[in-house]
């Protein structure tokens, strides 16, 4: 591999390297740069984003997922497989599980797309905050008492809940539950101007007893009412607009785009600086303090390569150990969610409009736990549908989504190789719990309710898949969902935090590296269990408290 010769920028000692400006390094970067603690390097593979940027940019666009352009271009296996055994054993590395001999194509194309899903997370600055889709839903108090349980006790819900206030301008909810001075805007839809299929559905949840929960951010856990989001006016507030445009012009402030990070540098276990990749060549970039912010992908895949993870992995492919971390790569979570699609009646829907305004919380019946999030996708269109073939000529669809909240699969993120260019391997593992399969059959079954209550069915010309009969077979229901089942974008918990005495814990409750020094983690793969929500405000809130903690 090539080293190509350091620039004069590079041939120095910053304080900080931040290694990924998404979500939790914007935030991270800009308040050590905004205390003056020296000079802080902040450090993305993808592009900067336009400044000033146009109102028609994808990024701009609230109303729509930003799925390619934007994006690392993962693929993830949806279930496991035997690759990372069979490496460890000295079997070399192991090919995808593929259909046996003679299976039918369709079976075999079936698993193909599992073990081939297209995972697309965001590589720009602001990360998955600039192409989601500006849902800014808080955690539960359970969740982080779950957190707290796990050996981490500085992170209660009412020790996170200063800095979700702290990070946000909330003006629906003025009072001692929100912020309005924070950088980050959160609007609702209220429900006089919500579309007419949220509003039925809204209709239908209060039938069917869901109550009214006006601000689904203040901790309770079930009702229905508007999404909170991070976009005013239809424009997209991600953590770049937010967090760094007030420290883009102070002098501790640098960015650098188009570089890829590779490997942290340690002298003996202490961190020294980066490998990175640039301009087609390997350079070094030194630094006092190392923070990874690459997500739940990335942050574990640059420690594996840096020697910090399971012995046995790092030895099978010739990388010396610096921090023998088994858990590094491992418990990788997403939500798992079932979506059916269905078409509208002419003139029920219109490109541009807001395509999620109203979402739900609620037992799926399965117990009594509240367990699954139940909204509807509005005003789609079908293009635009990752995977959706468009075989029936639907060029609007509206689906209505199930997502698990709390799911108990969990996958694992690892190399097969050492070779820095290489694409890691990334096994989502959703569904491997037949608990979580059975909590989304509920949900299924409960969200084709609400599809077949007249407020929505009359405004609903034809359903994708689904039918009555295959929604009241226990056995067809199971295997449809399966199958059907798609990650949320929501990757987290694959470096959890807890306590040195937890065997899978990576880093203490301040996110710093066990086995290191001057190495931190500061990015949702902290999670020690996932969030009742999409992860989005959660980790701009974990960023926002590590960056108070990080010290010289």
């Amino acid at each position: 591999m090539s080293r190509r010769p350091v620039t004069a920028a590079e041939d120095r000692e910053w304080e900080y390297v931040i290694v990924g400006a998404g979500s939790a390094g914007a935030v991270t970067a800009a308040r050590l740069a905004a205390r003056d603690s020296g000079d802080v390097l902040l450090i993305e593979a993808g592009e900067d984003q336009p400044r000033p940027r146009d109102r028609a940019h994808p990024l701009a666009d609230a109303g729509r997922l930003v799925l390619a352009g934007h994006n690392w271009d993962y693929r993830a296996n949806l279930r496991t497989s035997d690759r990372l055994e069979e490496l460890v054993r000295g079997g070399g590395p192991a090919a995808p599980e593929t259909a046996a001999a003679g299976a039918a194509g369709g079976r075999a194309a079936a698993r193909a797309l599992r073990e081939r899903f297209p995972y697309q997370l965001g590589k720009v600055v602001g990360g998955g905050s600039a192409v989601n889709g500006a849902i800014a839903l808080r955690g539960l108090p359970r969740d982080f008492a779950a957190w707290e349980a796990a050996g981490n006790p500085d992170w209660s819900w009412e020790q996170v809940l200063p800095f979700y206030k702290d990070i946000e301008n909330d003006a629906d909810h003025p009072g001692p539950l929100h912020g309005d001075s924070g950088p980050l805007p959160i609007r609702r839809t209220p429900r006089d101007r919500v579309h007419p299929l949220d509003a039925a559905f809204w209709e239908e949840c209060n039938r069917q007893g869901v109550g009214d929960l006006l601000d689904l951010n203040d901790g309770r856990e079930a009702g229905v009412g508007p999404i909170p989001g991070n976009a005013v006016d239809g424009e997209r507030v991600d953590a770049s607009t937010a967090f760094l445009a007030g420290v883009r012009a102070l002098p501790t402030f640098h960015l650098r785009t188009g570089v890829r990070v590779t490997r942290v540098l340690f002298d003996r276990n202490r961190a020294v600086g980066v490998e990175a990749e640039t301009d087609g060549g390997l350079t070094t970039i030194r630094a006092r303090h190392v923070v990874l912010s690459a997500g739940a992908v990335g942050t574990p895949v640059i420690l594996q390569r840096s020697g910090v993870g399971p012995a046995g992995l790092l030895g099978a492919l010739g990388i010396p150990t610096v921090a023998d971390l088994p858990g590094v790569g491992r418990d990788l979570v997403d939500h798992p969610s079932v979506v059916i699609w269905s078409r509208p009646a002419d003139g029920v829907c219109t490109p541009g409009l807001p395509w999620r305004q109203v979402a739900a919380r609620m037992s799926s019946g399965h117990d009594d736990e509240v367990d699954i999030q139940v909204g509807l996708l509005n005003n789609v269109e079908s293009h635009t549908i990752p995977g959706f073939v468009d075989r029936l000529g639907w060029p609007l669809v509206v689906g209505i989504s199930v997502m698990l909240m709390r799911p108990r699969s969990r996958g694992r993120v690892f190399l097969d190789t050492a070779d820095p260019y290489a694409a890691p391997v990334i096994e989502l593992g959703i569904g491997t719990d037949p608990e979580d399969v059975e909590r989304l059959c509920h949900g299924v079954r409960r969200a084709w309710s609400f599809l077949r209550s007249p407020g929505l069915s009359s405004r609903l010309v034809k359903t994708q898949f689904w039918s009555d009969r295959m929604v009241a077979n226990d056995g067809v229901l199971r295997s449809g969902v399966r199958h059907i089942m798609n990650p949320g974008w929501h990757a987290s918990g694959s470096c959890r935090m807890g306590p040195e005495t937890d065997p899978w814990a990576v880093a203490d409750q301040e996110g710093r590296v066990y086995g290191t020094e001057n190495l931190r983690i500061a990015d949702a793969s902290l999670f020690p269990t996932i969030p009742s929500a999409p992860t989005n405000l959660t980790t701009l809130m974990l960023a926002e408290k590590l960056a108070r903690s990080t010290k010289e």
